[in-house]
């Protein structure tokens, strides 16, 4: 019997242990600052328990809740949430409840979840929030006095929110283990069922990506608007202590304005205030608090045409988040995937428009009771870059898009190389067939150079009748042999001297043995060559 109770009571205290943690850190946390700040304004006239108040106000604002003030100054509901804060309230309540969840030792060392596990982290986490929220209520109603008032319903609702959220977070982070050589490893995101834990990895990395993106935006336009933020920061005069509080006031409100600055990115409209508006069409701002990180935002004006092409900024985290989740989920089955494809949009868009609507609030019933983006000018941008991206990225790696583009890339290739392997084939083919015919061309002549010396040999004897025959031909044509009309189809070849030595002898002009002999100026040699007949012609 003892054993059921200690099982049962020891999850439940732990729950409760890990809530007054979790309070008593984050009060430290605002009040602190409180009191610096109150000790070094020499000038004001606030005591330590208006220091006090102030923080369990700000603790209040920071869980997401609202608080009445009337001050003079501003008069009115504020519920403008520092997401700084929040961000830091939501880390404390994980790291809590991990300590809780280790404590209570879910998991086996075989990796196994023991028997029990999940009744008893589900008892630990029921019972942390609802002391967190009971406990931060009471902290509200303390925090009551004449210039502020807490809403304590709003902090039941936005303390239980905190809880839940950072207590889950921190129980599923208690679960992670790194694999050992013999337990494997746990990881929180595989513990959801297919494809959810996929869907979640990929609109995690997006949403990061997203707000990523505005941090970076916001951080340059303040690294660019220094001056401006130290002539701001001057007018102040906080001092040494108050500038550390006043830092710690601009870092808390950090994370809102770079939500701020992604709802421009993102084609919509954030107001600053009463008939304000700043989006990528231009600025209209007003009078703003006296606030130094508010002198980065753009001076009133209108902005050029081309600025809303940051628009395609957005895209690029929701185009890897969704290439992350085209890759994970490439395994499982048709409807599997299919699920994932659908799902993933629109988490990523329900979680952008969380994000955007708690970053709206107002100060007061003035002016400023309107500040952060208007979520009718919001939806329908943020729908078409979430779905359009995502469609490019399915369209490009689910669809035969891309095996369909190396095909035909492939088959283009293929082609030219082809064409390039027959242009030089031809060439060569040319090449070859061209010193062909130059050396068959060759050899005919040599044929018929051959064939003609055998029907004329060099040296001929010459009979009358051949020299009267060659008379009566040279006496009929136009002119002399040798000379135009003459037949001086032989003459032209072959010379027709007679040397005296040897009378009715014909020698041919091209003999090396009268060539050399006519050159060394023999007597009795005449010779007439057929370059030089040609010549005279």
């Amino acid at each position: 019997m003892s054993s059921t109770v200690d099982s049962i009571a020891t999850p439940l205290v732990r729950g409760v242990l890990g809530a007054l943690s979790s309070l008593g850190i984050a009060l430290a946390v605002v009040v602190v600052p409180a009191l610096a700040a109150q000790v070094a304004g020499t000038g004001s006239s606030a005591t330590a328990l208006d220091a006090i108040l102030i923080g369990l106000s700000v603790l209040v604002l920071g869980h997401g809740g609202g608080i009445m003030v009337s001050t003079g100054v501003i008069d009115g509901p504020v519920t403008l949430t520092p997401f700084g804060l929040l961000i830091l309230l939501v880390l404390l309540s994980a790291l809590s409840m991990r300590r809780v969840g280790r404590a209570l030792r879910p998991v086996r060392d075989d990796g196994v979840l023991r028997t029990g596990a999940l009744r008893d982290s589900g008892s630990a986490l029921g019972m942390y929030a609802l002391v967190y929220a009971i406990g931060l209520a009471v902290l509200a109603g303390i925090g009551r006095s004449v210039d502020t008032s807490p809403m304590i319903t709003s902090a039941v609702v936005s303390g239980l929110m905190v809880a839940v959220i950072g207590g889950l977070i921190g129980m599923l982070w208690s679960l992670r283990r790194e694999p050992t050589e013999a337990v494997p490893g746990v990881r929180v995101l595989e513990l959801l069922p297919a494809p959810y834990g996929d869907i979640a990895r990929a609109v995690l990395m997006a949403v990061v990506g997203l707000f990523g993106l505005g941090m970076a935006l916001v951080v340059v336009m303040l690294v660019l608007s220094v001056p401006a933020q130290s002539a701001l920061f001057e007018e102040l005069g906080p001092g040494l202590v108050g500038g550390l509080v006043l830092t710690l006031i601009q870092l808390a409100l950090l994370p809102l304005v770079a939500v701020w600055a992604l709802t421009v990115l993102l084609g919509g409209t954030v107001g600053v205030g009463t008939s304000t508006g700043i989006s990528l069409d231009g600025a209209e701002t007003g009078v703003l608090p006296a606030l130094p990180m508010l002198g980065a935002l753009p001076a009133p004006g209108d902005f050029p045409a081309a600025a809303w092409l940051l628009m395609l900024l957005p895209a690029i985290p929701v185009a890897f988040g969704a290439v992350r989740l085209v890759r994970d989920v490439a395994h499982l089955e048709l409807r599997e995937r299919i699920t994932a494809w659908s799902v993933y949009p629109l988490a990523v868009i329900v979680a952008g428009l969380l994000l955007a609507g708690l970053s709206t609030g107002g100060i007061g019933d003035g002016r400023l009771v309107h500040l952060g983006p208007q979520m009718s000018t919001l939806a329908l941008p943020l729908i078409g870059v979430v779905v359009v991206s995502t469609a490019l990225v399915l369209g490009v790696l689910v669809t035969p898009l891309i095996p369909w583009t190396r095909g035909t890339l492939g088959s283009l290739r293929a082609r030219v190389e082809a064409a390039e392997r027959s242009e030089r084939d031809g060439a060569e083919e040319r090449s070859e067939s061209g010193e062909d015919g130059l050396r068959d061309a060759d050899a005919e002549r040599s044929a018929l150079w051959e064939r003609f010396a055998r029907r004329n040999s060099p040296v001929q004897p010459v009979t009358p009748a051949a020299t009267e025959l060659a008379a009566t031909e040279s006496a009929e044509g136009e002119g002399p042999v040798g000379e135009p009309g003459g037949d001086d189809l032989e003459t032209d070849a072959w010379a027709l001297p007679v040397s005296p030595s040897e009378p009715g002898t014909v020698r041919a002009a091209d003999d090396p043995d009268e060539e050399a002999s006519a050159a060394e100026g023999e007597p009795g040699s005449r010779w007439t060559s057929w370059l030089s007949r040609r010549t005279d012609r």
